[in-house]
Formats: structure tokens, sequence, C-alpha cells
């Protein structure tokens, strides 16, 4: 781990921690509190998976690559931890699941976070392959989706925030950035919406039908 690195996988193990938290706290969960950590494995190993098949694709010849080539470059094995990075937020969600699946309506709101984080990071898929492109200019792509889901509400309200994270340097501004991001706001208003159309759902349930 290089000094410049550190940020990151700090925050990983801290998720880490977090799971490990979740998983011991919840033993007797229901098998539906596991679905935010499952699909953060998928958006955040998922796009990698995708450039590994298009690779062996590409070397046998079952697909025919760009003009510039491709190669098994670190992409494929360093952007599964800031994908992770970017989609913190299902760790709470899963570890709110474990804890607490009986409050009212737990489940349902876990489906609308779920669901609401995890559209946008569809495009993920699509950087494949520019993964393993030989390109001069590959990556650039990766980039300029990450700024986008990096994007974030607070500092388009307060604009003083972002001048100071990032002045906080790349690394560190980076996993600021995803903690104030769209991804996990959206999740929150997902989640609470969930709460709340379950909570209407279960009140009319249980008014009594009129004869």
């Amino acid at each position: 781990m290089t000094s410049v690195e550190w940020p990151r996988y700090l925050a990983l193990i801290v998720l880490l921690l977090l799971v490990a938290l979740g998983y011991w706290r919840g033993r007797s969960s229901p098998a539906w509190s596991n679905i935010p950590l499952i699909a953060l494995a998928i958006l955040s190993i998922g796009p990698s998976v995708c450039a590994v098949i298009l690779y062996l694709a590409y070397k046998f010849g079952l697909v025919q690559p760009g003009a510039r080539g491709y190669s098994f470059g670190s992409f494929v094995y360093f952007l599964p931890v800031d994908f992770a990075l970017l989609n913190w937020a299902f760790v709470p969600l899963y570890v709110v699941g474990r804890i607490w699946q009986r409050a009212g309506s737990a489940r349902l709101a876990m489906w609308f976070a779920v669901v609401a984080m995890s559209v946008p990071n569809v495009v993920l898929f699509g950087l494949a392959p520019e993964m393993i492109s030989n390109a001069r200019d590959a990556g650039q792509g990766i980039g300029i989706i990450e700024a986008v889901l990096l994007t974030s509400p607070i500092q388009m309200i307060w604009p003083g925030i972002g001048a100071i994270i990032d002045d906080a340097g790349f690394e560190v501004s980076f996993v600021l950035n995803a903690l104030t991001g769209f991804l996990p706001i959206l999740g929150l208003v997902a989640w609470l919406l969930g709460r709340l159309v379950g909570g209407q759902v279960g009140i009319s349930s249980l008014e009594p039908k009129q004869e």
C-alpha cells in the first residue's frame, strides 16, 4: 500500500469491518437482508469480470478487438476498489437490514434503496472494453463516469465544502466525494420513501373494511 493509496484502502477496511459487524449482529437474520451486500459485490466486481470475459474473447478470436489492441491492465484489478467506495452506502444498508430487519417496512425500504442505487451503476459494465484497451487515452471514459457518479448535491448547495475537499488531495478527495456523492443521498431518499410506502400499506391493511 503506497502513501498515495492509503485513504482508499483505509475506507475499504472500514467497510469490511462494518460488514463483519452486520454479519455478527444479524446471524439469525432472514436471507433478504443479504441483498445489499450481494448488489455491492456485483457492482464492484462485475465490470472487471466482464472485462476478463471480453479479454478472453479477444484472446481466442471470438470477438474482434479494436484497432489499438488490448491488454490485461491495472484497471481490471484496481477499479473494483473504486467501485466499492462509490457504492459504500450499500454497506450501512446491509447493516441496518441485518440488525433491524423486523422494524416496520424494513424489507420494502431495502428494495427501494437497492434498486435506486443500482440503476445508475449499470453504466459501469459498459466500461469493460476501455478497461482492457491499449489506446493512449484509455481511462478517460472511466474517469468521466466516476466523476459523474461522484457528483455531490451537497457541494452544489455549499460550494465551500467542495473547495475544502479538493484541497485535501486527490486520493482523500475521492473518498470524501464518495461519502457526499449523489448515490448515498439517492439511496437514503429511496429508503425513506420505501419506509413511507410500507407504513401507508401497513396502516391501510389494519383499517377495518366497510361492509
